[in-house]
Parts: structure tokens; sequence; C-alpha cells
């Protein structure tokens, strides 16, 4: 299952086990056939216990603080980290010596892979980030793939081998049909203050050229101010204010110093164009959250290979395909999503069979080549599903 962009193929040492508690639990639990997700479990299970045959065999090296490795470079802790990457799989071991004295083409490549895998950016540059992801002990990545294996094991028991699945941690999303990957995109999830609930629903609708109704909190505390700054922000980006009872209000018409946050009547509603904050196209699922995933004009933040930047939506970074994706068991060819976008209405299409959408948060994953991807807790959430798995399975 090609959850992640695989760069190297590992060859883990150990044959999978179903020896501890946790593991007996997901036998126990297992009451569908083979699929995509269970698959992922069994992995995830391999990769455990691999680690913990390296944390058993003494664990791996930690790489020394320090100004940043740069291609080209001379630097006494390349021993260290050369044996770093040798001991997680990122460094054939032969392609190495205990001599190494220069930051040399080989070791950028092990680099790149150990960057690939651990959701960094890949530019060879051993910095800050890459240094504290190096020297991430293996007891808690242990307990990392314990905590991701049970909410894997947990979201496996699905009927559905069709579905949408968004891996908050990873920043990105994927389309299944017939237990088989199908699609994938970059995506841009909730801040820290704004952070994207995790939740099971069903994709329904694909809206083509949306409006954006402003919530309150956005209207009332992040355009206000630019409103009162300067009236004609409004027209030029596109929005409508209206009152309480939906009427359209002409701004310049408001005594904008007497309006505050905690006084605000109206509703601002932006249209489609250019400027819109949903851009072309937005992806309808019912929750309680007001969560939806729809394109954006702010096309850079795909480029970081952190995303945490949005309200807690999710945004895609290639919305066209993932239309192209979702309407063609509606019989849509490209050409009339193209259409359908050229045409500057706001159009709704409803999906015959809406497709089940899971939005995950999974800080560890194995792809199809046995290769484990490690994420950032960017919401700190695994503390408390470690201190859950820790009471429901003590001693594993």
């Amino acid at each position: 299952m090609a959850f992640a962009v695989c760069l190297l193929i590992l060859s883990w040492q150990v044959a999978l086990s179903i020896d501890t508690a946790e593991q007996e639990g997901v036998a126990r639990d297992a009451t569908v056939s083979i699929n995509i997700l269970r698959s992922q479990v069994e992995q995830l299970q391999e990769a455990l216990q691999w680690h913990r045959a390296v944390a058993e065999a003494g664990g791996w090296t930690s790489v020394a603080d320090g100004p940043t490795i740069r291609p080209g470079a001379e630097d006494p802790r390349l021993v260290m980290l050369a044996r770093r990457l040798v001991q997680s799989g990122d460094l054939p071991d032969t392609e190495v010596t205990t001599s190494t004295s220069e930051y040399n083409e080989t070791l950028q490549e092990g680099v790149r892979r150990f960057q690939a895998r651990h959701g960094l950016e890949i530019d060879a540059l051993v910095g800050r980030r890459t240094l504290r992801a190096l020297n991430v002990s293996i007891e808690k990545r242990i307990d990392q793939l314990r905590i991701n294996h049970e909410r894997m094991r947990r979201l496996s028991n699905t009927q559905s081998h069709d579905f949408v699945l968004v891996n908050i941690a990873a920043f990105k999303a994927y389309v299944v049909r017939n237990d088989e990957v199908v699609w994938t995109t970059k995506v841009i999830v909730g801040e820290e203050e704004d952070q994207t609930p995790e939740f099971r629903s069903a994709l329904s609708h694909v809206v083509f050229n949306p409006t954006w109704t402003v919530p309150y909190s956005i209207a009332s505390e992040e355009l206000l101010p630019k409103i009162k700054e300067n009236p004609g922000f409004l027209a030029r980006g596109g929005y409508e204010l209206f009152d309480r009872d939906g009427d359209r209000v002409d701004p310049s018409t408001v005594e904008w110093s007497a309006i505050g946050i905690g006084n605000f009547p109206f509703t601002i509603v932006q249209q489609p164009g250019p400027e819109n904050q949903l851009g072309q196209v937005k992806f309808v699922f019912p929750n309680e959250y007001s969560v939806c995933m729809h394109d954006t004009p702010a096309k850079s933040l795909f480029d970081k290979a952190a995303r945490a930047f949005s309200h807690g939506c999710i945004r895609v970074d290639k919305p066209l395909g993932f239309a192209e994706v979702l309407l063609g068991a509606e019989r849509w060819t490209s050409e009339q999503v193209d259409a359908a976008i050229k045409s500057g209405k706001t159009r709704s299409i409803e999906l015959s069979e809406p497709l089940p959408l899971h939005v995950s948060y999974w800080t560890a994953e194995v792809d199809d080549f046995g290769q484990i991807h490690f994420y950032d807790d960017i919401y700190d959430r695994d503390a408390a599903a470690l201190r859950a798995l820790n009471a429901s399975f003590p001693g594993n």
C-alpha cells in the first residue's frame, strides 16, 4: 500500500510474529478479509518486530548537535551519521566505512532517503530538524509504531474496499479503489490552534466554483480589521455583505468604527473567482465540525514539508485531479470538469454512491516496499494514545 513516497526498500530482518497481547487483539478483531488496511496492520506488526530486534541489539547511534552539515563538508560527526543511517536501513552497510571524512554523494543519498521517510525537506542538509529526527530514540519509535498499529487496527475493521483517506500527520490524501491506491495528493491541514479533527464520513458532493460563507470567528477577528482599514477590501476580494435577515448591505453605509468582535451583525460571503478561499472546487461530506476539502489560491504552501496552515479544513494540492477521479464513476470526463470550472457558475454534483471518507492521524505507516515512514506528532496526540494503549496492554 503505497501510502508514502518510496525511496528505499528496507529488508526487514525479523519474520512476522503475532506474539504480544496487542497483536492478539488484531487476530480477535479480524472480522473482514485481507484488504489494503488489514495489509497495513500486518506491515506495521512486522516493522514493530524489526525495530524491537534493533533495540535488543543496542539501538542506534546518536549524532551530536552542531552546525548544519552541507554537501562536501568535512565533519567529525560523519562517522556517527553513517552508522546511524546503516542502523535504520537508509544506507547499505557495504557503502560506508568507519573512516568516513567527507559528506559525499553516498552519504547524501542516505540522508535524502531518511528525510523522505520522516516528512522532512529532501535537501541532504543535516540541519536542526534532520538532526532532531535522527536522534529520536528507537524506544520512542517503537512506541510510535505501537500507537499507529492500534489506530490502524481499529480502522481496518471497515467493510469498504473503496474510500478516501486523509492522513493528517502526513499531510497526504489518497483515493482507494478495489483495495488499490489509484490517486494521491498533498494536503494542508489545520494549524495547532485550529486542528483538523479525526472522523469518518462519506464524500457526497463535488461543488465547482463554490461560494464561501466566512465563519463568524474569521469574519469578526481576521477580516474586520482589514475592512476597517479599507472598506474597499470587501469588493476587491469578491466579498458580499448580508445582514441578519439575509439582505445585501452596502459596506459604505456601515459605521465600521462601531463594529467589533462581539458586535458583528453581518454574514460575509465570498463569490466565486480567483480570490475565493475555497478555490475552484470543494468536496463536501457531512460532519459535525464544518470541515470540507477544497482548493486554495495559496498554492505555494504545498511546497513546504510541514503543512499545518488552515483553520481546520483540508486544502487539496491537486483539486481538479481529485474531482476527475471522484466523478469518473459518474462518467464525467476531464473535458466536462474543465468546462464546469470555466463556466464560472456554482454547480453542485451529487455522487450517486457517496464514497467513504476516513480522516485519520497516523504518525507512522509502512508502504508496499516494507519502508517505514514516521511523521511529526503535530497535534501532540500520541502521548494520550500511548497512555491508553499501555493501560489496555500493560508491559507490551
